[in-house]
């Protein structure tokens, strides 16, 4: 029995004062007997009748013991072992985390005390979570990510269906690299399995240096001056210079001494010129220091790729606006870009501006192409609205055959570029129209966006902080979608409403044959060239927006002169997380005949495969994930020209993991306390089974209640002294 009290159904007050009644009633009945018997005759016969009015009184209290919940064999108790990186930092009485812990699990008297009282279930986890045997356990933490979230969840579900369990047993530094494990802690309390956090290490300066770039590809013009843009970046290092390397082709072509400012940051830039053709790769380095927390991080590649001399752009509006002025004047100012820019007022009123080489001409007339070789002129064509009035019966034949076979660029560049039903411009469009518009909104690229050239607009790192600073557009065209091979490359945020539900595609497109569409569902956009608070990054971001986004359409053909087969990687820099993705464009190759072979070489060793085909004369290839490293990818192909085609990507390590090796004391704490489970040390973890018992006496739902009266013996031992009392009574004659 752990404790007992009384319950009565009455109250304790009303039970006293009965009992006193009873009590006070016998007092004077034996008063009023003094006469038959004297009273010290009746002192037997009153203290059988007292004891009887006590037991009585002990009935009515309604005694209840309170006693643990019998549960049927040993609760079964989960054990959580941290192995991540961050578990091996020796900062315990000298000893690594890890292996403290370990010392005191595997000791034999903690061991014991643990399987006494428990069914353990040991798992260890990092970024997923394993069984384990304990016996089995080393001191090597290595994992490259602590998902602890994951962990306590899956192990929570597992130990709510089981009708015995002592909740789980969190042994860690709580240095946690996802979201989640708060969530983890509520999802415990609310199965009722307590979290018992051991928390291991402490304090750990944090030391690192490390190389960003705004994107790992730079789309140039043949021959132009280029300034490629990266940033150091440090954490621990105080008043100090560092020497950063630039190099081409493995060759230092220079080397800089910067210092970080207060924020940990260094821009660093160089300019270079850009090849006539091809592509060259630029490495940013900065020299390793013997106390960095990772040196995985200290260089970052860029690849230089030409694109051309010079762009030719076409550009169709059928509905004048201040972002079509704008556009036009950004364009004009392209030295790189020949810009033919035709307008319909009415139906019988059209005129072209035509800029080239420095001029520029006003002409009235039709100067929209009518014939294929007129659209083989250009190689971007942009739609604004109302450009369906231009169309007449072979301008969607002639389109589409720009875009599929000559692998022309298209834009819609201010949302639907028609009114009502328009299927010959609906089939090029990468978006779904919804109904309405929106309100203003700002531009929010996603990951896969920021993966392209298209929104290097600023210094790395910035570009969130850029787009907060630049005014908003005034609206956007309602979307529901997009098509089943498109690509979303930025929504939009709706301002003034923090925690819309509402999802907006502002950008996205789609490869269309050999060429790209893309719509900028953006009315509004001529506002980033023309406001008052602007920086030195912001005066030239409406420019660089476009450019960028002109030029990597320019690039989307990837064919070289003379060639028939293309390659494409989906990205230039992959993590040690994401397999690599290539795409082969052909055109004019019989697919039955044609069979192409990649092969990657590099520290993750060889892979060699064959591509699958798709539509439209393309072919698909992904392997891995690789370790980090530089890889050499060759496309050798048995068909058409080139017979092989080369290009390097590079694999960055994912994980965060060893970037902060401090504990985090603070958050086992509140896993602990969220779960109304508790904060352990090491000399507690033999003793758990005692602490879980104190535990379950403290939660009602744990304890059983059992009434101390609800005994025959009672009634026996009443009904005893109630004879024995009638007995005496009578004998001397009180009866």
């Amino acid at each position: 029995m752990s404790d007992w009290l009384f319950v009565p159904p009455w109250g304790i007050r009303v039970v006293a004062a009965v009992a006193a009644a009873m009590v006070v009633l016998l007092a004077i009945r034996a008063y009023r007997e003094r006469r038959q018997a004297p009273v010290r005759r009746q002192v037997a016969a009153l203290v059988l009748r007292v004891i009887v009015i006590i037991a009585f009184t002990w009935i009515a209290l309604n005694p209840t013991a309170l006693r643990p919940r019998e549960v049927p064999g040993k609760p079964a108790l989960t054990v959580l072992v941290d192995t991540s990186y961050s578990m091996s930092t020796a900062d315990v009485g000298g000893q690594g985390r890890l292996a403290t812990a370990l010392a005191v699990l595997q000791a034999k008297g903690a061991l014991a005390a643990l399987e006494k009282d428990f069914m353990l279930d040991l798992r260890t986890f990092d970024k997923d979570s394993r069984p384990a045997a304990l016996s089995a356990l080393t001191a090597a933490a290595a994992g490259k990510a602590s998902d602890l979230g994951a962990a306590v969840s899956g192990a929570v579900g597992d130990l709510a269906d089981r009708p015995a369990q002592a909740g789980v047993l969190l042994v860690s530094d709580g240095r946690a690299t996802t979201e989640g494990a708060l969530d983890a802690a509520r999802l415990a309390l609310a199965r009722s399995v307590p979290l018992w956090t051991w928390c291991l290490g402490g304090d750990v300066p944090r030391r690192d240096l490390w190389m960003e770039v705004p994107g790992s590809e730079v789309l140039a013009f043949s021959g132009s001056d280029v300034e490629l843009v990266a940033a150091l970046r440090q954490v621990g290092y105080e008043n100090r210079a560092f020497r950063v390397e630039v190099l081409k082709d493995d060759k230092v072509i220079e080397s800089l001494d910067v210092v970080p400012s207060a924020s940990g940051e260094a821009p660093v830039k160089v300019k270079v010129q850009a090849p006539a053709q091809g592509e060259h790769r630029y490495v940013f380095r900065v020299a390793e220091d013997k106390d960095e927390a990772e040196k995985a991080n200290n260089e970052r590649s860029v690849f230089l790729r030409v694109v051309g001399e010079k762009m030719r752009v076409l550009l169709a509006e059928g509905q004048p606006h201040w972002d079509t002025k704008f556009l036009v004047q950004c364009l004009k100012r392209n030295p790189r870009v020949e810009l033919t820019a035709v307008y319909r007022l009415s139906e019988k009123r059209e005129f072209a501006v035509v800029s080239a080489q420095g001029q520029q001409r006003r002409q009235a007339g039709d100067l929209f192409p009518r014939k294929p070789d007129d659209f083989a002129q250009y190689d971007v064509i942009i739609m604004g609205r109302g450009c369906e009035a231009f169309f007449d019966d072979k301008t969607e034949e002639y389109l589409a055959d720009f875009v599929a076979r000559r692998g022309g660029g298209l834009v819609f560049s201010r949302g639907k570029p028609y009114g009502g039903r328009f299927p010959a411009l609906a089939k090029l469009e990468p978006v779904v129209w919804g109904e309405g518009a929106t309100g203003t909104l700002r531009l929010a690229p996603t990951p896969v966006g920021r993966a392209t050239p298209i929104f290097e607009l600023t210094t790395v790192g910035q570009i969130d902080a850029l787009f907060e600073q630049l005014p908003p557009f005034d609206q956007a065209m309602r979307t529901v979608g997009v098509k089943p091979l498109a690509v979303i490359l930025a929504g939009g945020e709706p301002v003034g409403a923090a925690g819309s539900e509402e999802k907006t595609t502002v950008m996205a497109y789609q490869h269309y044959g050999q060429g790209r569409v893309v719509t900028v569902n953006a009315s509004g956009l001529w506002r980033w060239a023309f406001h008052e608070k602007a920086s030195e990054d912001e005066e030239v971001v409406y420019e660089r927006f476009w450019s960028t986004m002109l030029r990597w359409l320019l690039a989307g053909s990837d064919f070289l002169a003379g060639a028939d087969i293309a390659l494409r990687s989906e990205r230039r820099l992959y993590t040690d997380e994401q397999p690599m993705r290539f795409l082969v464009r052909t055109r004019g190759l019989d697919q039955e005949v044609y069979r192409p072979r990649l092969a990657i070489r590099g520290p993750g060793g060889a892979t060699d495969l064959e591509p699958r085909p798709q539509a439209g004369g393309s072919y698909i290839a992904e392997a891995g994930p690789f370790p980090p490293g530089t890889y050499q990818v060759t496309l050798r192909n048995n068909l058409g020209k080139p017979a092989e085609i080369g290009m390097i990507v590079e694999v960055a390590s994912a994980s965060i993991e060893n970037r902060v090796l401090s504990a985090d004391p603070v958050l086992m704490q509140r896993l602990a306390e969220t779960s109304e489970g508790q904060s352990l040390t090491a000399a507690d973890v033999p003793r758990l089974g005692e602490v879980v018992r104190q535990w379950r006496a403290r939660r009602e739902l744990a304890d059983q209640k059992i009434s101390l009266w609800d005994h025959a013996a009672l009634l026996a031992g009443i009904l005893t002294i109630l004879g024995l009392e009638w007995f005496l009574r009578r004998r001397e004659g009180l009866l």
